[in-house]
């Protein structure tokens, strides 16, 4: 029997309601993200049918949102990701820190790296620069002017040995993101480097290729920092645990999750992996793509629409069968405009208790398009 959706005024932000600088605030910007939910989404919930919550589970933890929200309310939570990057991103945005040990270890790191690429007069002598090694890698050579790369080069040379490491390859990863030889209009999804001068529709003007990463590493030096710190004073010490691994796989039994509240990809829309290439090039992370689920390079075919059903059931069958209880509700917060999750959750052992509608209308600029989102409430 298909449950009818009811619209839900409350969810229904604007930009006004819920400007981009609440709705990104402290470590939810630490790093740009395509594909993720609001946090204002995930608390609504929290604060009302999961809120005595033992455990929450986020199977598609992406950048972390769910975990998050989660650790600001006192709940504990579990996430898991099959993308490195991800994780780590996670990891870093829900640590504890001594926030002031952590400010002189980047701002340390900083200095050095920019001693290593601009040199200075002392006494009319110019300081020698430090050696650093071009990599072997096509896309950064391709994708970087020269200068830029190579201050992206020493501050990643400078990394090892030190305390907060993770965070470091976090700002790395962001100055690299900012840095690249893109049109400002194709910051999601670039096509191609631009090495010359190019007119800019965002801007309505000619610009330039970025040749200066270092202005970037500065900004975001500071920027990862403050918004650590400020999530430091609300952060609870719950048990917060994301995951690197396949929850379809993951052996739940003996957790106790209460209730799981995810986004999954959306299937033909992102490449997960090559959204943040430039981190795994840089950091020699391993390279996962393969088991995404829903890839944008593997279309929306009759094909691509069968495994992206057979994959997301899997993994709400292996934590339902494995975890759930009566009471546990399974949240899925989707744009279901092919009709798939009926059968998806069906397949999963699952029911679709209630079916939520919220409308998102809130973007600007050359994302100014509106569209609804689904939220699936679902349950044994």
């Amino acid at each position: 029997m298909t449950v009818q959706p009811r619209l839900i005024k409350q969810l229904c932000w604007t930009e006004k309601d819920l400007p981009q600088k609440v709705r990104t605030k402290h470590v939810h910007s630490l790093h740009p993200y395509l594909g993720k939910f609001v946090p204002q989404l995930v608390d609504y919930f929290l604060k009302r049918g999961l809120k005595n919550s033992k455990l929450v589970c986020d199977p598609f933890m992406g950048s972390g949102t769910t975990l998050i929200e989660c650790n600001v309310n006192g709940i504990p939570s579990i996430g898991f990701d099959i993308s490195k990057f991800n994780v780590m991103l996670c990891d870093v945005k829900t640590k504890k820190y001594d926030v002031a040990e952590l400010r002189r270890e980047v701002e340390a790191v900083l200095e050095e790296a920019r001693a290593a690429v601009m040199p200075s007069l002392d006494g009319f002598i110019a300081k020698k620069r430090r050696a650093i090694k071009n990599p072997d890698s096509p896309y950064l050579n391709t994708w970087y002017h020269p200068d830029a790369l190579r201050s992206l080069l020493a501050f990643q040379s400078l990394i090892p040995g030190h305390s907060y490491q993770d965070v470091l390859k976090i700002i790395l990863s962001r100055a690299a993101r900012s840095s690249r030889m893109i049109a400002h209009y194709e910051v999601d999804f670039p096509k191609k480097p631009y090495g010359e001068d190019y007119y800019c529709i965002k801007h309505d003007r000619t610009c330039h290729p970025t040749k200066n990463s270092m202005t970037f590493l500065q900004r975001y030096c500071k920027d990862v920092v403050n918004r650590i710190a400020e999530f430091q004073r609300i952060r609870t010490d719950v048990r917060t645990r994301p995951v690197h691994g396949d929850s379809s796989k993951f052996d739940f039994a003996g957790l106790e999750i209460n209730h799981v509240f995810t986004s999954p990809p959306y299937i033909g829309l992102i490449d997960y992996h090559d959204q943040h290439k430039y981190a795994y090039e840089l950091l020699g992370l391993d390279d996962n793509s393969d088991l995404e689920i829903g890839r944008k390079k593997n279309g929306s075919s009759k094909s691509a629409i069968h495994n992206y059903k057979k994959d997301i059931s899997r993994t709400i069958r292996n934590i339902s069968e494995a975890a759930f209880s009566k009471d546990s509700r399974f949240i899925i917060v989707v744009n279901d405009k092919l009709g798939l999750y009926e059968d998806i959750v069906a397949d999963g052992g699952l029911v679709i208790k209630k079916r939520l509608t919220r409308e998102v209308n809130r973007r600007s600029g050359r994302r100014a398009t509106s569209f609804s989102e689904d939220i699936l409430v679902c349950g044994l």
